[in-house]
């Protein structure tokens, strides 16, 4: 099982990174949004073959974005983006990379071997501890956890090594998922085991490890039986999040991902900074045989945005691109309610990083048939607005803000 989801990882390009850049189409004619005081990046594919850009505008309430004659190119493995500075592993050396754009040119800040960790981006994914601290994970095999603290600042693996959690007694079976959130100095990683005598499939269980960081230690797991499959792939969607001392994480045995178990797709909690999961908590987001839910954006104040997909649309894993399938709510934690957005269903481009969240506004990027747009919305009146428009591009894997 854990080779599947290797395979569709990269055969249906969840991470834009996993693409050489090929040549982009240079003969639209469209009006480009300039970097101004505000700059928002975008990774996309575009151009035919499709290659990765990565491209920036300085509005994401008007105009429009288009690759052509902007933009880089990149054959980098994008792991995030923080305080205008991007990170990422060079596809051709491993090498962990920070770099920024201008829009026209990539310039590197530093370049630092990485082999602390066997970094794959279908199994590796990443949390930020604090402006300055980004601690990478990575699953060889998914048998066994790896960390490695990287000094954002000055580009420095600071401590690195296994994560104490007991690899699989079985000598094929695996662990999947990797949600993965900090409280304070507790640690969280929230994931599944897949059992091969089962066909590959959980054991209908869900496992979340508590230590303490940085070292790692007293690490104490816990499980839960009324979901089984933690959101997958987050190093492109987020689905854990922190909220008032407690962590929250989101169940999501897609179709694609889990070969759809059956099991419920809601959230988990672990309540006030504890080491087990919240027996008196678990809310369930959708009616689990028609629909699907992928990502848990935070929104603050104990709000989070899911995609919830119409599961009797999707038959084949590329229908997750290519059919309007996706809507789009707010989930109250707190109040285990959920509120539709205002935007018409659309493509839910999988597993992608599409919303970002600026001053309590969130900026969703979709296509719901007519390209691809920003739309804005306000959780404090429910409005939603469309904005800029991103022309000639087929796919969109995160938006970031830089500046």
């Amino acid at each position: 099982m854990f080779t599947t989801h290797k395979n569709l990882f990269i055969a249906l390009g969840l991470a834009l990174l996993s693409f050489s850049a090929c040549k982009k189409d240079n003969t639209e004619d469209t009006t480009v949004t300039e970097p101004t005081d505000k700059t928002y990046s975008f990774l996309v594919s575009a151009g035919t073959p499709a290659g990765t850009y990565l491209v920036q505008s300085g509005s994401l309430t008007e105009g429009t974005l288009t690759t052509a004659g902007t933009g880089i190119a990149l054959d980098y493995g994008m792991i995030t983006s923080r305080a205008g500075y991007n990170y990422a592993v060079d596809n051709s050396n491993g090498n962990l990379v920070k770099f920024t754009s201008d829009n026209k040119t990539k310039t590197i800040v530093k370049e630092i071997p990485f082999s602390q960790i066997s970094w794959a981006g279908y199994s590796s994914f990443y949390a930020w501890k604090d402006e300055k601290t980004l601690v990478l994970f990575s699953m060889p095999a998914g048998r066994q956890f790896e960390y490695a603290i990287l000094n954002a600042e000055t580009m420095t693996i600071t401590a690195s090594g296994n994560i104490n959690i007991p690899v699989p007694s079985a000598q094929n079976d695996n662990y999947w998922g990797n949600n993965v959130v900090f409280v304070g100095n507790k640690l969280y990683i929230n994931y599944c085991l897949e059992v091969a005598a089962n066909d590959g499939q959980s054991d209908g269980k869900t496992y979340v490890a508590s230590m303490d960081y940085p070292n790692m230690t007293n690490v104490t797991i816990s499980t839960d039986t009324r979901s089984q499959y933690p959101s997958p792939y987050n190093l492109n969607t987020p689905g854990a999040i922190a909220y008032n001392g407690s962590a929250y994480f989101l169940s999501s045995p897609t179709i694609w991902a889990g070969g759809g178990t059956g099991s419920a797709y809601g959230i988990n909690r672990v309540a006030n900074g504890g080491t087990t999961f919240d027996s008196s908590y678990f809310f369930e987001l959708t009616d689990r045989t028609k629909e699907e839910t992928i990502g848990l954006f935070d929104l603050g104040n104990g709000k989070a945005i899911v995609k919830i997909l119409n599961k009797t649309l999707l038959s084949t894993y590329a229908d997750y691109s290519g059919v309007n399938a996706a809507s789009y709510y707010v989930v109250d934690l707190v109040n285990q309610t959920k509120t539709k957005i205002d935007i018409p269903a659309s493509r839910s481009g999988s597993y992608s990083q599409n919303i970002l969240v600026e001053d309590g506004k969130a900026y969703i990027v979709t296509n719901t048939g007519d390209g691809f747009y920003v739309y804005q919305f306000d959780p404090a009146t429910n409005a939603v607005k469309k904005g800029l428009k991103l022309d000639g591009v087929s796919t969109v894997g995160r938006i970031d803000k830089i500046k």
